[in-house]
């Protein structure tokens, strides 16, 4: 308890620091915590934010309630930018704030990974498509690229590739024989629902992938 009331200052330091920053992205994780019996524990949600400074803070709430996402962010400027996964609170938190929602490439790639068993030449067809564009964020890192440089090379290297993907995307959406059940179908309707949001770093360099 001691060493807790030594950390708080800190913590809320950081998490100050992070709400102040202009992009910032969020998820949530569960985590057992707390007994609801006997041999029995039970199940609340880190949801760590972290910041444009490789801040990070794990608030911690007892449930997965949107309620939590304007609690742990509060109001943000206009320009911010939140970079999620597709959970819904996250996009309604935006909307009600007006800032930018970003959708998150490692999510979208993990629904056409689970999908590799079901759909294993298509799913991977999509993952050499967004493999892609991550070697590009690695050029960019190695040449040390930022501001309008980044944002240009963005542009010229990255943005056709996810042109290309999203056309993909539909094409395989407009065959027969896949099932609304398959894995893949899910991941390939996740990607199409959030493109708006998966396009975004492409314009400001300021977001990560």
């Amino acid at each position: 308890q001691r060493s807790i009331r030594l950390l708080a200052p800190i913590y809320d330091a950081q998490l100050a620091s992070i709400r102040a920053g202009r992009v910032k992205a969020m998820d949530e994780t569960p985590i057992k915590a707390g007994r609801s019996g006997h041999g029995k524990m039970r199940t609340g949600y880190f949801w760590p934010i972290y910041g444009e400074l490789d801040e990070v803070c794990f608030p911690f709430h007892p449930s997965r309630s949107a309620d939590f996402v304007s609690a742990a962010l509060g109001l943000q400027r206009k320009d911010s930018v939140l970079l999620t996964d597709g959970y819904a609170a996250y996009e309604r938190y935006a909307k009600k704030t007006g800032l930018t929602h970003a959708q998150c490439w490692a999510h979208c790639r993990r629904g056409f990974f689970e999908a590799l068993q079901a759909e294993p030449t298509l799913a991977a067809e999509a993952l050499e498509q967004i493999k892609l564009l991550y070697a590009i964020e690695e050029q960019i890192r190695q040449d040390n690229l930022s501001g309008e440089a980044k944002q240009l090379h963005r542009l010229t290297h990255a943005k056709p590739i996810v042109e290309r993907f999203f056309d993909w995307v539909d094409r395989q959406l407009q065959r027969q024989g896949l099932l609304p059940s398959s894995p893949l179908t899910q991941a390939l309707a996740y990607a199409r629902e959030r493109r708006m949001g998966l396009e975004v770093f492409l314009t400001d360099p300021g977001v990560p992938i």
